[in-house]
Order: C-alpha cells, then structure tokens, then sequence
C-alpha cells in the first residue's frame, strides 16, 4: 500500500462521519446540560429516573446475590455503629413499647430514640431497651420551635393544629387530643423528618449509619448488617424503598430509611442553609420522607436505588416473595401496629442471628415446602397471590384449575404463583408469592419447579 492509499484510510478512519458528530454533538450538550445545572433540577432528575429504570429491569432479569458472600470490606458492629430514630405520633403511642421491646428481642441495643409531635406524657419516661439502655423520648416539633428553626412559621395553620394538641395534652383533654391526633397526625409527620434526624446528629454524630423507621417498622438486624458490610460509610448514602416520580424520588419511610453519617455531616454540618430551608418548607409538606429527599437532592446526594429489593413496606403475612428478590436478604416489615402483630413478629424473630432471606418466610412461618408443590400443585380454601396490581395478571372466563395452572407454566419464568376464583372465573397469576392467606372456595398454588430452581440458585446463608 502507497503513502497515498495510507493516508486516505487513516482519514477514513479518523474522521467521524456527519451522524456520528450529531451524536457526540448531541451528548456533549446533555453532559453540559446536566453538569451545568442545579442538583434538585428537573434535567438531572429525569437522565437519573432512567438511569434506575434500566438497572432495575436489569436485576429484575438478573438477579444476583453472589457480591453479598464475598468479604465484606466494611464490616459494622450494629449496637455501636447504628443509631435509630422512631417515629412516632399522639395517635399511634401505644406502638412504641411494642416496637422498643422488639428492637430489644433482636438485641438490637443500638442508640435509639423516639420522636413525636406532642409534650412528653408521665408514663414515657422510663422507656428502655431490654439491655437496660436508656431510650429518650423528644417532642420533635416543640424542639425545632423552641429553637427558633420555624421562625416565621409560628401562625401556620400546621403549627397552630401543633399548639392545639400540645394544649389539649398538657391539659389532659384526651378525647380532644385523640380525635386532633387521628385527624392531623399525616401534616404532624411531615414536620418531624428533618428535626429528628438533626436532633439525632447532634447528639450522637459519631456513628456509622442512622436510620429512620416508623413506630410500626421491624428491622431485621442481621439481614441490615450483612448489607451494610458491603457499603463504604465514608460515603454518602441515602438508601431505601423508592416511591414516587422522577421528579422526586424518595424512600418509603415505612420502609426504613438508612442513610451513612457522612450523608448527614454532608446535610448538616456543611450546608445549613439547606437545613434551614428544609425546616420552613415542612409546614406545607404533604409527605415528610419526600422533603426529606429532596433536601438531600439540593447537595448532590441521591436516593440510591441499587439496594430497593432488600427492603419491604408489608407485614410478614401478605409480603410478596418475588422472584428477583428470593435470593436477597430481608430487612424490615411495617404495618405491625395493629392487634400485638409487632410483638409476635419480635418473638419471630428473636433468636436469628444469621440474615433472612425472603425466600425463607415460608418456612420461618410454618407454611409448606416448596418442593410439595410439584407432587401437590392444587391447595384449597387459600391465595398464594394476595393483593393484585398492575404486576399481576388477570385472566378472565377460566373455569377450569388445570387451565389456571397451565396459564402460569407458560409464564414459567414469570409466574411463581396462581389463584383461581371460580365464582368469577377469574385465574390470578403473579411474580410472587405470599405465605398463604384464607380465602374461601379459591383454589391456588405455587410454581413448585420455578421455586425450586430459584432456591438453587441462591447462595446458602453464610
């Protein structure tokens, strides 16, 4: 090949041709675009929204658990690294002895405290951990007040509702208080996000991790510690169930929220004009577990999506085992304030020291093996789907089991679970399944060979 020859190839080679440079064009603007804007910006928000949505499809169509058994690199002590914040409010107190013994029976005596949005009751001073630690119990709200982080605010319709109750339960009006609690304790909670977590900063600003977590929230500890061994806490992390739209990703709160202490010390002790920000938006805040997020999307630190399949928003009895979340550990419950659920959940789960798996429910709870759904497929009187959504599907005019059965076999990597309900003729299929609630005159059954082959391929419990 000539000199000649050789260069016009290399210029062929060299120089991109007019939709490459569209292109690049293209995504040189994006990249300017997105750098260039604010943190809590629209642009931002949505180039992340898609970020989440393709790698959630990804662990949705390969889950892997194997990261989870190598050497974990940051390795926490829970009762000295973590410190918890409980929520709670006038309406929904009588849950917090019941959610304390709990963290107690896991012997989970990390620091914790309680929050509220009304002046502490007699009988809430001596409230401690079975390890006899001291648990303080904060009027939140009259705290922020008090400190003048609400100034301005004081004639706020949310504040004087705040006022309303402080003086109805100073002043012993509990029918008051009880019907000013159930009706307004939604506006309350909003208020008592950022606070609490300043509250718990600035009195116990060494640790590691801190999470929130509602008065009707059970978190595993063993299952948190083995996912938090793998997250570098120097670090800002903001972790959780993710809810909401691209405009303001935020964790369920019910869920547990876990963020590290270099997100806090980032939020609090280097940008307080945020914080200050944050605290006089709270008095019209619809939700506070929203505020709370985007707050922290005003420094550049974001809700991590990576780590949503390790938490859960329901009780033990209607959780959802999916299918991209059965090798994965489990880390928390919520909706247990009703009926002594969180004590026996407490009781549950007391003496396990090693991480739960969802996979593990059914056993853990007593219900059928797996496998006996093979040889057994059909179980009468039962619902292994639970509460239907738009992930389920419905099929209509089925009148026939084996026709229900045979309609999830041929969503075989997609259907761990089927329901017939013969008087609407309806068959229920889904990607999950439940423990296994009663439900008359149904017919339902678990894909005994998918179930399988996905226990398979978890790794055992270290």
């Amino acid at each position: 090949m000539g000199l000649a020859e050789r260069k016009s190839l290399r210029s062929c080679i060299m120089r991109p041709s007019r939709p490459q440079k569209i292109i690049l064009a293209v995504l040189a603007f994006l990249f300017v675009i997105y750098n260039l804007t604010p943190y809590d910006s629209r642009p931002r928000s949505f180039f992340r929204f898609q970020h989440n949505v393709i790698q959630d499809y990804y662990q949705n169509v390969h889950p892997s658990d194997s990261w989870l058994f190598k050497p974990q690199p940051y390795p926490i002590d829970p009762v000295n690294d973590i410190a918890i914040v409980v929520k709670t409010g006038f309406g929904t107190r009588n849950r917090v002895p019941a959610a304390i013994q709990a963290l107690s029976n896991e012997s989970f005596s990390a620091d914790i405290i309680v929050v509220q949005d009304f002046p502490l009751l007699p009988e809430q001073k001596n409230l401690t951990l079975g390890s006899g630690k001291e648990v303080p119990i904060i009027d939140i709200i009259g705290w922020n007040l008090e400190r003048g982080a609400l100034k301005g605010q004081e004639q706020h319709e949310r504040l004087l509702k705040y006022t309303t109750l402080a003086e109805a339960v100073e002043g012993e009006e509990w029918m008051l208080a009880d019907a000013l609690g159930k009706d307004m304790g939604w506006e309350l909670d909003a208020m008592k996000f950022l606070p609490s977590l300043e509250y718990i900063w600035q009195t116990m600003p060494k640790k590691k991790w801190y999470i929130m977590a509602d008065d009707d929230t059970y978190i595993i500890k063993s299952s948190l510690a083995l996912l938090l061994g793998h997250l570098d806490y120097s670090q800002p992390h903001f972790i959780g169930n993710p809810v909401g739209d691209y405009k303001g990703r935020f964790p369920h709160g019910g869920s547990s929220v876990v963020m590290s202490g270099a997100a806090l010390k980032k939020l609090y002790d280097e940008h307080p004009e945020v914080v200050a920000e944050g605290h006089q938006e709270s008095t019209t805040a619809i939700w506070g577990d929203k505020l709370l997020s985007t707050t922290f999307m005003k420094i550049g630190i974001y809700l991590d999506e990576t780590y949503r399949r390790f938490f859960n928003g329901e009780s033990p009895w209607v959780t959802r085992m999916w299918i991209d979340r059965f090798c994965l550990p489990l880390v928390s419950f919520h909706g247990l304030g009703h009926d002594g659920d969180m004590l026996r959940v407490g009781e549950t789960f007391k003496n396990m020291d090693e991480p739960v798996f969802w996979r593990q429910l059914g056993k853990i709870y007593g219900g059928p093996d797996f496998a006996s759904f093979i040889a057994e497929p059909i179980r009468t009187n039962v619902d292994y789907v639970g509460r239907l959504d738009e992930y389920s599907t419905t099929i209509d005019k089925v009148t026939e089991v084996e026709e229900c059965i045979k309609a999830c076999h041929e969503h075989s990597a997609g259907c761990l679970a089927w329901t017939l309900d013969p008087g609407r003729q309806q068959c229920h299929i889904a990607r999950w399944a439940i423990l296994g609630e009663a439900a008359e005159g149904r017919l339902s059954g678990i894909n005994g060979q998918l179930a399988q082959k996905l226990e398979n391929s978890c790794h055992p419990p270290p």
